[in-house]
Parts: C-alpha cells; structure tokens; sequence
C-alpha cells in the first residue's frame, strides 16, 4: 500500500466494507454487527468516517456525543444520544494490518478531535483495549477508573483527553 490515505464522510453502503476491516483488525473477538454500527452512523453521521488508500477501504472510525457516563455497552445499538453531551465518545477505530504505519489511525483521530471540539465538547473518552492503550496514550488520552460493561475485555481500561482547558 503506497497511498495516502484519504478521508470521506461513512455511509451506510460502507458497513459491508467496515465490517471487514473489523474482522482484520479484531479477528473474532470484538465483532459488532452492521446494525449495531449502523445506528452510531444514524445516530451522528458528522462523527463517522472511512479512509481510504489505492481505492480500497483500510480504516475506519465511529464516534458520537456522549455524556460523563462510563461507557455505552458492545453489541447493543444505542437508543438515543444524550440531550446533554460533555463528551465526544469514540467507539471504534480500527485499520488494515497492511495500513498501519501509513498515518491512517491519526488522520481519522485528528477528524474526531476536530469534530468533537466544533460541538463544544470539553473532552473524548473511549474505551482502550489493551494492546491500545499505548498508541492513545500518545494522543493525549489518560486512564481513568471505571467498571466497563461486559464485553470490553478485562484488560480494557475507559480513557479520556480534555479538548479545551
């Protein structure tokens, strides 16, 4: 893959394509469905984007505005969004192996970041899996204590950076 990545706005044509990034990126583990997805995407179409290289989807990201509760569930589709947000979630963010390295998983950061900051959110929170949490350190994220709902993995820690001081 020699291309740089270019963003666009996710639609619901790309979930075929989203859901097989997930697989590459999670193997089996951490599947959610195409309608859990697809409600996040109804939800807060402005906070979802795809990347692509050489003309093929390679990454990913889901987010959408939250509030200063822990975490939402996996694998269950979000009723409603909170009438007041504090908080921009990112719920997913995952790219090909064979894109990695290429500044995919920064660009799609840096358009949630920059979402989450023009809706006057004071911070992002997400959920870190553990061999993730590394790479959000680096973006600014810190730990924070938290009892995740099932699902996340015992390694799994709820993390947060401030947007604005």
């Amino acid at each position: 893959m020699t291309a740089r990545p270019v963003l666009r706005p996710l639609c619901a044509a790309d979930l075929p394509d989203v859901l097989a990034i997930q697989r590459a990126a999670y193997g089996d583990g951490y599947q959610e469905s195409a309608a859990v997805l697809g409600r996040k995407l109804e939800l807060a179409p402005q906070a979802c984007w795809l990347a692509q290289a050489d003309g093929a989807a390679v990454g990913y990201v889901f987010a959408h505005p939250w509030d200063d509760a822990d975490a939402p569930p996996l694998h269950a589709p979000l009723r409603a969004l909170p009438a007041r947000a504090g908080h921009g979630f990112v719920h997913d963010l995952a790219v090909v192996p064979a894109a990695r390295g290429l500044g995919v998983a920064a660009a799609l950061f840096g358009r949630v970041r920059d979402w989450s900051a023009a809706a006057g959110h004071r911070g992002l929170r997400l959920v870190a899996l553990a061999d993730a949490v590394p790479f959000w350190a680096r973006q600014g994220f810190a730990a924070l204590p938290a009892v995740l709902p099932a699902g996340y993995g015992e390694d799994a820690c709820l993390m947060e950076r401030a947007l604005r001081d």
